[in-house]
């Protein structure tokens, strides 16, 4: 069972002249599945047909193969790769779940792919996908011989030359592997439920206005609290590492004052906006804050 898609904490006040507005969005909880095989045939394309950001989100996802991204759920892969490639990764700014709660929206629906009544459709057959697209499937869903009792996301890495549909993921949180991995799929094996395509969007940034992840990659569940100034914007606790909730999507708007995350032992960074945080452990006992790479 999936948790909600986010929590939210929602501050308002005024310190120092300062309109303060923060959110945090726990990090999409991932559900996983089985297989042995997805079934992808066919001939593929790749970046002669990908967009800048599509080409960046499968550079990230390249680089990231037999790693864990986020706090080990599919949807913090996702979520990650859209960060670090410029697109916009904050679920208050994609849209409200759809059909329902749990639903990811990932961008702009490219197409929607369904069996029901004995019947297989594809509600857009004639607008293609392309490789950085995301792959949000229902409960229930069933391709080849993948089977995905929980929700699921996916990142497509390769599509079908002819018909423009997927052949290739990446996929983090699925058969019980929490880190990055390429998968065939073949659509058209689609047996039961739904998956939908989704064309990710280009981050919009705004002044003053900071869009963050953090991950708590330390054995221990640790806590954090965003400041501006010396006023407590919110309070966050992370659940250990490699857990649906140690990961963390947040939003800060101040009138001028960049945010700084502090840990409880007292160390702190300032927020750069679309960067991701890592609460680690340097020695195995202390925790410090660091900014990630990517």
């Amino acid at each position: 069972m999936r948790p909600p898609r986010f929590t939210a904490f929602v501050a308002f006040g005024l310190v120092a002249g300062l309109a303060l507005v923060n959110s945090a969005d726990a990090g999409k909880p991932s559900g996983g599945g089985t297989s042995t095989d997805t079934g992808g045939t066919g001939s593929t394309t790749n970046d002669s047909t990908t967009s800048p950001l599509g080409s960046a989100t499968i550079s990230f996802l390249q680089g990231k193969l037999n790693t864990r991204v986020g706090g080990g759920e599919c949807a913090h892969m996702a979520t990650e790769a859209l960060r670090a490639a410029g697109g916009e990764f904050v679920p208050s700014d994609l849209g409200a779940d759809s059909p329902s709660s749990g639903d990811y929206v990932w961008g702009d629906l490219v197409t929607e792919i369904s069996y029901a009544n004995k019947k297989w459709t594809d509600s857009n057959p004639s607008t293609p996908s392309q490789p950085g697209d995301i792959i949000q499937y229902g409960s229930g869903t069933k391709i080849g011989t993948a089977s995905y009792s929980s929700k699921h996301t996916s990142v497509v890495s390769t599509v079908d030359s002819t018909k423009k549909r997927p052949t290739n993921v990446y996929q983090q949180n699925f058969g019980g592997v929490r880190t990055v991995k390429t998968a065939t799929i073949d659509v058209t094996k689609l047996t039961a439920g739904w998956i939908r395509i989704y064309r990710p969007r280009t981050r919009l940034d705004a002044t003053n206005k900071w869009k963050i992840t953090v991950v708590n990659n330390a054995s221990t569940s640790q806590g954090y609290t965003i400041m501006v100034g010396t006023s407590t914007v919110s309070t966050v606790s992370l659940t250990a590492a490699n857990t649906a909730g140690s990961f963390k999507v947040q939003t800060v708007t101040t009138s001028g004052t960049v945010p700084c995350l502090v840990l409880s032992n007292g160390q702190s960074f300032y927020l750069t906006n679309a960067k991701g945080l890592e609460i680690y452990s340097p020695d195995g006992s202390t925790v410090a804050v660091r900014q990630l790479s990517q």
